[in-house]
């Protein structure tokens, strides 16, 4: 939930910046790259750069830098939070494994720890989702509960 209310902080930063950027007033560039720099100054490392600038220094492109790294923050903290929730699925479907007597068993935990090792491959979405369509054969055989946690982690992983 915090991770969500980040996201929107910093979408409002970013909206805000491409709106002073459109209207190229020097005032409010000025204004916009103190408060936002001032904001994440020790969330993202590249922001501390304007510190040692004068205010008087600034400039548009000043401020179209910042914008770049809120979108590459905002990119970086989806990243980690779908990462939380796929380890969070993981851990969930595991949980109801050993707590409850589940058919197939085996089968299920070794599609688990397939699925695992193709979200942590170093590959692109297409081929993930290439390879998490071997998971989806394997679902038929499976329970309701245990195909909804298979489908809720692919889906994850192939997003």
């Amino acid at each position: 939930m915090i991770e969500i209310l980040k996201e929107i902080d910093i979408d409002i930063d970013i909206k805000r910046c491409e709106d002073v950027i459109r209207e190229n007033n020097y005032l409010e560039i000025v204004i916009a790259i103190e408060e936002i720099s001032d904001k994440y100054r020790n969330k993202i490392s590249h922001m501390s750069e304007n510190e040692n600038n004068v205010v008087w220094n600034y400039n548009r492109k000043n401020l179209e830098e910042i914008e770049k790294h809120l979108i590459s923050y905002k990119e970086e903290l989806i990243l980690k939070e779908k990462e939380r929730t796929i380890a969070e699925k993981l851990a969930n479907i595991k949980v109801y494994i050993e707590e409850n007597n589940v058919k197939n068993k085996n089968i299920i935990l070794e599609n688990i720890d397939f699925m695992e090792e193709i979200n942590n491959k170093d590959i692109t979405l297409d081929e993930k989702w290439m390879e998490l369509k071997k998971s989806l054969d394997l679902i038929k055989s499976f329970s309701r509960e245990i195909s909804i946690y298979i489908l809720e982690i692919i889906i994850l992983i192939a997003k």
